[in-house]
């Protein structure tokens, strides 16, 4: 179904990452994270030791938001930074 979101840009790029490496539409990544959100329990805390349950969508859990997201193009303007 095709609709118009107003999404933050900073999910949409998170989106676009996720969508890249798992070689899927951007669509169908941001369908799966909200109805990952919808049907979990309200107010389950997340995962916050090594020893809980890693996210199924990528494997591990991710470190506390920083207001940054990691993409290639960030780590390539780093890599020529640091001249590697």
């Amino acid at each position: 179904m095709r609709t118009t979101l107003d999404i933050e840009a900073d999910v949409m790029a998170a989106a676009k990452e996720i969508a890249r490496q798992q070689n899927v539409g951007v669509g169908k990544v941001i369908s799966r994270l909200v109805r990952q959100a919808l049907t979990s329990p309200e107010g389950a805390a997340a995962p916050n030791t090594a020893d809980e349950v890693a996210s199924p969508l990528t494997g591990f859990n991710p470190f506390p938001p920083r207001g940054v997201i990691v993409s290639n193009e960030l780590i390539d303007r780093l890599r020529d930074a640091e001249g590697v």
